[in-house]
């Protein structure tokens, strides 16, 4: 796996707040000051930032105060990115969308397509096995050479080894790559 050095345009101090206790920030709106003061910086230097939105509450209420700092200050409103592991209720889907479409929001979908296809071609439920042989190429590599997994088969749910990395870590990975995010 190549290791993705950071972009030399970007000047973020990753060291900002080592040190620091939530109580160093008593008030709401002390709190709230730092947390402008980081999306700013996030929306002023990345060239293609995106956030991270599973669909619950507290991402939800994140990306609204990153869509709230960007209408306010002048900045392009970053695309969400929602991992689509196949095992979401219609609901939660039905929530992205609606929210996505209220505020204008582009919605970036990582989903281990690969995998999602096996799934619903064969009505497969949590639990249900999958052969890794039936894999592309690239997740038959993250299975055995990454993760090295030895057994013939793994089961299509997320708290598996297999099973996540591959509905949630290389579907993230990809994404990102394809859509050249260069912050989250």
């Amino acid at each position: 796996m190549t290791q993705v050095e950071f972009p030399d345009y970007l000047d973020v101090d990753y060291t900002d707040g080592e040190g620091q206790d939530p109580e160093d920030y008593e008030t709401l709106p002390a709190k709230m000051e730092k947390a402008v003061a980081v999306t700013e910086a996030a929306l002023e230097q990345y060239e293609r930032p995106a956030v991270m939105w599973t669909g619950g509450k507290d991402s939800t209420l994140t990306l609204y105060f990153v869509q709230q700092v960007a209408e306010r200050h002048g900045y392009d409103l970053p695309p969400a990115v929602f991992i689509d592991h196949y095992q979401h209720f219609d609901e939660l889907h039905d929530f992205v969308a609606r929210w996505a479409d209220e505020w204008g929001l582009e919605v970036i979908y990582a989903r281990n397509t690969d995998v999602g296809e096996y799934v619903e071609e064969r009505g497969l439920t949590p639990g249900d096995e999958i052969p890794v042989d039936a894999l592309s190429e690239h997740n038959r590599h993250h299975v055995r050479s990454i993760l090295e997994y030895e057994e013939e088969t793994f089961p299509f749910l997320l708290d598996t080894y297999v099973g996540n990395h591959l509905l949630k870590t290389v579907a993230l990975n990809d994404a990102l790559e394809e859509h050249d995010i260069d912050g989250v």
